[in-house]
């Protein structure tokens, strides 16, 4: 049912608890896992104060850090569970690679990490899960 699950994330705390959960799951489900993370690209005004390197370098340290953000995650998730790691830089918002790599790798499942918003801090869906949530048609698993 559930033969590939995609699992996004970023360097938030639910994060860690999307692999852990979406781990086990494939684990129990014998499903393979694409763990992936999008990189974005600094805002203007770190480039306006000072921090400044030449756009391919800027794109490598970008990827390279986002590397070490999967293969830190990927440790979580149990050896018997096969999985791909991808990091991609973003040309577009983040929920926008999200929903393209799952329609591209046919993605069975996709399991985010669910952010607690809003002024009373009341959990809500994050933005990039509210949009991923409209794009696809495939279950998502939210996961605080």
């Amino acid at each position: 049912m559930f033969d590939t699950i995609l699992i996004a994330i970023d360097e938030d705390s639910h994060a860690n608890e999307a692999v852990r959960i979406g781990g086990r799951l494939a684990e129990q489900l014998r499903s393979r896992v694409i763990l992936f993370h999008v990189v974005r690209q600094p805002p203007t005004y770190a480039l306006q104060a000072g921090f400044y390197l030449p756009p391919d370098e800027l794109r490598k340290a970008a990827t390279e850090h986002g590397k070490e953000v999967l293969e830190k995650a990927g440790a979580q998730l149990p050896d018997a569970v096969p999985s791909r790691l991808l990091v991609k830089y973003a040309d577009f918002s983040p929920w926008r690679e999200i929903v393209q790599l799952s329609e591209r790798e046919r993605a069975d499942l996709i399991v985010l990490g669910a952010h607690s918003q809003g002024a009373l801090q009341r959990p809500t869906l994050g933005s990039t899960a509210e949009k991923v949530s409209r794009h696809v048609r495939v279950p998502i698993l939210l996961v605080r």
